[in-house]
């Protein structure tokens, strides 16, 4: 009688509008019918049968729990990404910029809908690893990537986390209250009058409502009471946009802040700079002391010492020349033994916003990556850097940066 009812209603409004049901362009998908039932609905709206799942706004949609091969959809489309940047020239800093602002956002419209198996999830991180770090494997873990920069990541998104983030917001809805039809149904059929933080899901409830329960139980444990919850809930989506962010704090991986991540990631620097030197200050570096699957020479390319990520930028001659030489140019009273100790005296004597503090962050970012790229060039390119050649390329860098800044003192630094 409701699909009579529901039919009759499209055929006034065809009458109105002008625009009629096309019977055979449209389909008609059951789900918790019997077959008689489905025989008898068929007949009233003469629609053919459609089969499960079926896309709507590029989202697969199904009676029962998408299986894992229903999800190459999305990885189909991040996979077209990739493949379409793969041919250009990009930096490490770039891809990861890459992954941060259009692969973690081509997800969130499936991860706010579903939560997504620990099997399409692995193999996502798997082709975003493979996307920033190339053919020769990950310098770096990617839980370590996915912590905030201020505790020594890169600031990507966790999957995981980010998951339960988005479907926090259902959370909420159901919560408040909200007035809409699913926010009634599921009150009506899973809650029937329970405050949403009592009720227990039962076994035959749906894998997305004992998901949404555990996202519960995991913000009343991190926050230890319902009513903090509460309020914190509040609080994030009493803001506009602010709500998925948030959350994500609540459910993120941590770590222990990094005093030197101000400094390595600081605005002034160019990307790919500090992306070395975070390398670097991690020793994830590929000299060739950590060069273990192939049988390679171990001695740096400047000398005749085994090659480290100390001696490369602190222990070599050669570089030692080039610092001895920048450090004079930007005042550094001191020379530095190893990137921790550089950045943790940047740290304490460079603070301030006025041009020379900034200006000496991006003077050893700077050194460190054209030592880096000279390293690199010598080994690949059989290309012999020179010191002044080098010195010369630092310094235009630096001086550009500040310019860009502050045009008129930048003038100052060409003699100092």
């Amino acid at each position: 009688m409701s699909v009579q009812v529901l039919m009759d209603c499209l055929k006034v409004f065809g009458a109105k509008s002008g625009l009629q049901l096309n019977v055979f362009k449209s389909n008609i998908y059951f789900a918790g019918v019997s077959e008689q039932q489905g025989e008898d609905i068929q007949q009233t709206t003469h629609l053919v049968k459609g089969v499960m799942p079926f896309r709507y706004l590029g989202i697969p949609l199904s009676a029962a729990r998408l299986k894992v091969v229903q999800y190459g959809p999305l990885l189909d489309k991040i996979l077209a990404y990739i493949n379409a940047w793969t041919g250009a020239s990009l930096s490490y800093a770039g891809r990861a910029e890459l992954i941060r602002a259009v692969l973690q956002g081509v997800e969130c419209f499936w991860l706010s809908i579903f939560s997504i198996p620990v099997t399409v999830r692995t193999a996502i991180i798997k082709l975003c690893r493979a996307f920033l770090w190339g053919k020769a494997g990950a310098s770096v873990a990617w839980k370590k990537c996915c912590l905030p920069k201020t505790e020594g990541g890169l600031g990507l998104r966790e999957l995981g986390a980010w998951n339960a983030a988005l479907i926090t917001k259902n959370l909420w809805e159901i919560q408040s209250k909200k007035d809409s039809l699913w926010v009634r149904w599921v009150n009506c059929v899973y809650l029937r009058q329970q405050s949403v933080w009592e009720w227990v899901p039962g076994r035959q409830d749906s894998a997305f409502i004992k998901y949404l329960a555990s996202i519960r139980d995991q913000i009343r444990l991190h926050f230890g009471s319902e009513e903090l919850a509460i309020a914190n809930l509040t609080k994030w989506y009493g803001l506009p946009g602010k709500g998925s962010a948030a959350a994500y704090d609540c459910f993120r991986p941590r770590a222990a802040p990094r005093p030197w991540a101000n400094v390595v990631w600081c605005p002034t620097i160019t990307p790919k700079h500090s992306f070395i030197l975070w390398l670097g200050i991690l020793s994830r570096l590929k000299t060739r002391n950590r060069i273990k699957h192939v049988e390679v020479e171990k001695s740096c390319i400047f000398c005749t010492e085994p090659e480290t990520v100390v001696h490369l930028f602190f222990g070599c001659t050669f570089t030692y020349n080039i610092w001895s030489i920048i450090r004079e140019w930007m005042g550094f009273p001191r020379a530095a033994t190893t990137l921790k100790s550089a950045l943790k005296w940047l740290k304490k004597e460079a603070r301030g916003s006025c041009w020379r503090q900034k200006a000496k962050k991006v003077a050893l970012a700077c050194t460190v990556y054209q030592i880096w790229s000279a390293r690199n060039r010598k080994i690949f390119e059989n290309e012999t850097p020179r010191i002044t050649e080098m010195v010369r390329k630092i310094k235009i860098l630096v001086y550009k940066t500040v310019f860009a800044l502050f045009p008129q003192s930048a003038l100052q630094i060409v003699h100092p």
